[in-house]
């Protein structure tokens, strides 16, 4: 689905040109989809005048409405095009399929240098592409916003399509050389629109209030400009925070370290987020316990990230330890009354003595210690407490 917030009447800000439909209304586009395929596409021709043909698709494994993370390259030619007429180059090409790259933007680059032969860039944004198909979008509506900005000291134009309103689309793993154009009307739709164009996408596992609160916040960046803003010089932040955060007389000002430590503590209690839990297996919404932590080159990316290995309760279910990227994980307090209200709903069920362990292992945590009904309040605010609501009051002292 693309999820878009409410209709602006805000003035667009600098550099930002609306079409003639939307005058008045200014969003944010926000795609809701189960899987994210990227693909480049170039002729294949020695003059590079032919029509374009699919040359590479990755998949953005980590993708949310704030980056486009972790991405593999899982194919590269694949209707057997570019191997054909340039045999001599299809070696060093085919090397990269099944290697991962921190972001979408490192991937681009890799993948459009090795069929270039030379390590050049490009703007991958508007060069990579992203094949749909939908009943429900008008090709009309694509691309009506237009906004400029500033990259390497060149002037780019992007686009975005504000007008496709709750539109579900599937993005196609394996695009068809030549689109076929809709038979009659009320058929799917499908075509290609530039990977910036669907910005901000977000995975269809996202929780329904966490979608209403991205669309808060995308008013909110839109009637600031931030989507569309002006180019900023790099220390712009910095004075910013400098003239909200005036020093006293002989203060100096100084970088305070973030203590990290507690994400990594031994014992610490966490679980996985939504996009980790939704692939993968039934045990991983429980809460888990924090084993160790090591850096570690995790799902194949080049470079190390900080990870933690992590037990699922409960202890008795001897359930297998697994190992996750820090931030792949949030706090118990944080997610434990959502994960109550969402997915306990049968009593003595394995997830149910998961939470219940998790909060005695919680209050022994806390200084001094609490009770069971104090950590309960504390975790579950406004939830009742399953021991007095079964007539047990003392379990749950």
């Amino acid at each position: 689905r693309a999820l878009v917030s409410d209709s602006l009447t805000q003035p667009p800000p600098p550099g930002v040109v609306l079409s003639q439909a939307w005058r008045g209304k200014f969003l944010t586009l926000r795609m809701l989809l189960d899987r994210l395929f990227v693909i480049y596409r170039d002729s294949v021709d020695d003059s590079m005048s032919g029509p374009p043909v699919p040359l590479a698709v990755l998949e953005v494994l980590d993708f949310n409405e704030k980056l486009l993370g972790c991405t593999q390259v899982v194919r590269v030619d694949p209707h057997y095009v570019w191997s054909a007429r340039h045999p001599e180059k299809a070696e060093p090409v085919e090397r990269l399929v099944g290697r991962t790259y921190n972001c979408l933007g490192q991937a681009c680059q890799r993948v459009y240098a090795a069929f270039h032969g030379t390590a050049i860039r490009t703007e991958f944004m508007n060069r990579f592409e992203v094949y749909l198909r939908s009943s429900e979008i008008d090709p009309a509506l694509l691309g009506e916003i237009s906004y400029e900005r500033l990259s390497r000291g060149v002037r780019l134009t992007e686009w975005c399509s504000p007008a496709l309103a709750a539109a579900r689309v599937e993005s196609l793993e394996i695009p068809p050389l030549v689109t076929p154009q809709p038979a009659r009307p009320g058929d799917p739709w499908e075509g290609w629109i530039p990977v910036g164009s669907g910005r901000p996408y977000v995975h269809s596992g996202t929780p329904h209030y966490e979608v209403e609160q991205l669309q808060r916040e995308a008013r909110r960046i839109a009637l600031e400009g931030g989507f569309f803003a002006r180019e900023r010089s790099r220390d712009a932040h910095k004075r910013s925070h400098a003239e909200a955060n005036p020093l006293e007389e002989g203060e100096l000002r100084g970088k305070k370290r973030r203590n990290s430590f507690k994400e990594v503590e031994p014992g610490r209690l966490v679980f996985l987020k939504d996009h980790v839990r939704s692939r993968g297996p039934a045990h991983a919404t429980h809460p888990h316990v924090v084993v160790s932590s090591t850096l570690q080159r995790i799902g194949g990316v080049h470079q190390a990230r900080r990870c933690v290995v992590l037990r699922p309760l409960p202890e008795a279910a001897a359930l297998p330890e697994a190992t996750h990227a820090v931030v792949d994980t949030v706090g118990l307090k944080e997610d434990f009354a959502r994960t109550w209200r969402e997915h306990v709903v049968a009593p003595g069920s394995l997830l149910e003595e998961a939470m219940l362990e998790a909060v005695g292992l919680h209050r022994m945590r806390t200084t001094p210690p609490q009770g069971m009904k104090g950590a309960w309040k504390r975790l579950a605010p406004g939830i009742p407490n399953p021991w007095i609501v079964r007539g047990n009051p003392r379990a749950g002292a």
